[in-house]
């Protein structure tokens, strides 16, 4: 399953048109594994490649900057950490509904000279919804302020 989710991302991504733009920051995505944060005996059932999500998101939300996959051509790293964690609901009307936490870190480093440019924490319900809060903050973050 997970493998034909990320194959359908990679398949939207690559249908997608071209946004590269020269005057663009080129960014590569490290993003560590999604960790089960729940401490029950199953694991979370759901595994995560929240890398895809990141890249998707940033298309998504026209963030201004080009995903690159070769970390040496890129100028800035976003570098991500993330929890999942699936427990069941003790909502009296909803007996045993699975509710899932999603949690993320993001710092975006400037290669060369290692400064942290943007750094974002979230809680979302979801991964996918995650990756877009950070994508539209970065936007945000990226765009001129108005005077």
């Amino acid at each position: 399953m997970k493998r034909v989710f990320s194959l359908l991302i990679v398949l939207a991504l690559l249908a997608a048109p071209s946004v590269a733009q020269p005057d663009w920051p080129l960014v590569y995505i490290d993003a560590a594994e999604t960790v089960d944060s729940g401490n029950a005996k199953d694991r979370a059932a759901t595994q995560v490649d929240f890398g895809t999500a990141i890249a998707a998101a940033l298309m998504k939300k026209k963030t201004p900057v080009t995903v690159v996959t070769d970390s040496s051509k890129a100028q800035w790293i976003i570098e991500s950490t993330s929890a999942q964690k699936q427990t069941r609901s003790g909502d009296l009307f909803i007996s045993n509904r699975v509710v899932t936490e999603f949690e993320a870190a993001f710092k975006v480093v400037d290669i060369e000279s290692t400064a942290v440019l943007f750094g974002y924490n979230v809680k979302r319900n979801n991964f996918q919804s995650a990756a877009e809060a950070f994508a539209d903050n970065f936007k945000k973050h990226l765009e001129p302020k108005k005077k």
